[in-house]
């Protein structure tokens, strides 16, 4: 047996060790929003429950590639010299299936609803306005929502776009 076929068969494996942990992490609802592992996307991580939904409807897919992989993997070290054709099309297939499931997930993510931020805007919120590093403690419900957008520390405003506006020369760039 080659070392290439050999090293993609193990590859395929441990890839398939991965993902079928993931699918059983994400199906059992275990999977805790995070930036490493699971359908990672704004939409998913907004709250801890889009990323519960995403990853719970992205699980068979997490676990449809982990048997694909390990199926492909084994025949791989079984089929010898050629068995690395076997390993490299369940990686290819199972980035694939992946990657099809990830869209669903970032769908479903998008269908649940978002939470009603507290407060008026920027990182000020009706009860305490130095909340999340607000430099600008002077803005209130009743005032524009922009309007500490670049003094605050917390860069909600500018994340959202809202200190963009159309005779910013920042947003037409030449």
């Amino acid at each position: 047996m080659s070392i290439a076929s050999t090293v993609i068969s193990v590859l395929a494996l441990v890839l398939a060790a991965g993902w079928l942990g993931v699918g059983v992490a994400a199906l059992t609802g275990a999977l805790r929003r995070n930036r490493w592992v699971g359908v990672r996307s704004p939409e998913t991580l907004r709250t801890d429950e889009t990323f519960a939904v995403a990853n719970r409807v992205a699980a068979p897919g997490y676990l449809g590639a982990g048997v694909i992989l390990a199926v492909t993997g084994g025949l791989g070290l079984a089929l010898g010299d050629w068995g690395f054709l076997s390993a490299l099309f369940g990686i290819v297939v199972a980035v694939l299936v992946i990657s099809a499931v990830g869209g669903m997930a970032i769908q479903a993510a998008q269908s649940v609803p978002v939470p009603e931020a507290a407060g008026c805007g920027c990182c000020s919120d009706s009860t305490d306005s130095t909340a999340g590093g607000c430099a600008d403690t002077s803005a209130t419900c009743d005032e524009d929502p922009a309007a500490d957008c670049g003094e605050s520390s917390c860069g909600s405003c500018a994340l959202s776009g809202m200190c963009l506006s159309e005779d910013n020369p920042h947003n037409n760039p030449v």
